[in-house]
């Protein structure tokens, strides 16, 4: 069997992204062909993704985290090829909320089944992004682009300053969101649209989340201040605990608005758009090794 590589040595993990990937990937060699697709940079990596996929490419192996997974996406949707995990960035959180948290060589080459993503819609530029796990916007947003700005400390530890840096700054946004057609007015110091549960390494926004029932499900954590925010963050709990300040729905479609200013949105850890949004759940569009279909 052939199959292709796309991994991330760079990754938020740093050296332990690129080391921990060994042991999966020699045993792998030994089962499979392996092209390695990754390039010197992310734009480098997509672009010889998105020529593999052109070319008749039939598996893809992501050796890293959630970043890699969503670059990888934005090729592989809607079409017959298989994703395979093999988690290995600082957050993996697509691949724990499928339970591939340790995958063996028999996973990665073996049958595969359909998983939802969300679809993302700029309806100013008329462009779209898929996500895998979940879209999120306010403080952990904001914590999410100021620690993707950021080198140091190396691995999760990134997060936790970044955060302490960002809490000054803190606001809530008033956000106007409908479910499907029911229209939510939000003050949210965060809103959380999910494909599956975790965001952020592991934290649980959206606890009803799975990746194959065809709904987009909304978290959002409304009327708080830092101290508030903060503590749904380190409970890693966002969404779980039935507070009054929690909001959820599902529906197939969010659509997000900002009252005051443009909010930014970001998925998988990466950048998505500013508001306005639309958020469409698309039922088995990606093929992922491991899931078998019900």
């Amino acid at each position: 069997m052939v199959v292709h590589l796309l991994r991330n040595p760079a990754s938020g993990a740093g050296r332990r992204g690129a080391e921990a990937s060994t042991p999966i990937l020699d045993a792998l060699r030994t089962e499979a062909d392996v092209i390695d697709l990754t390039g010197s940079s992310a734009d480098a990596s997509a672009e010889a993704l998105r020529r593999a996929v052109g070319d008749g490419l039939e598996r893809l192996v992501v050796a890293g985290g959630d970043g890699l997974v969503n670059m990888a996406i934005q090729s592989l949707a809607g079409r017959d090829v298989v994703l395979a995990l093999a988690p290995t960035g600082t957050g993996n959180d697509f691949a724990a909320a499928l339970g591939v948290d340790e995958p063996t060589v028999d996973l990665l080459l073996g049958p595969a089944g359909p998983s939802d993503l969300l679809r993302v819609d700029r309806p100013d530029s008329g462009q779209s992004q898929w996500v895998a796990s979940i879209a999120i916007a306010g403080f952990p947003a904001d914590i999410n682009r100021r620690a993707n700005s950021m080198t140091l400390p190396i691995g999760s530890a990134i997060y936790t300053m970044a955060a302490a840096l960002e809490l000054p700054r803190f606001r809530r946004r008033r956000l106007d969101v409908t479910v499907d057609d029911e229209r939510l007015e939000l003050d949210s110091a965060m809103l959380a649209v999910g494909n599956t549960r975790f965001f952020g390494g592991g934290m649980l926004a959206c606890p009803d989340a799975r990746h194959d029932d065809g709904f987009c499900h909304l978290t959002s954590i409304e009327g708080v201040g830092r101290a508030g925010i903060l503590r749904h963050l380190t409970q890693r709990s966002g969404g779980s605990a039935s507070r009054p300040e929690v909001t959820r729905r599902q529906g197939s479609r969010v659509t997000i608005s900002s009252v005051d200013e443009r909010t930014e949105v970001w998925g998988d850890g990466e950048y998505v758009g500013d508001t306005p949004l639309r958020i469409t759940a698309v039922p088995g569009v990606l093929q992922v090794a491991g899931l078998m279909a019900e």
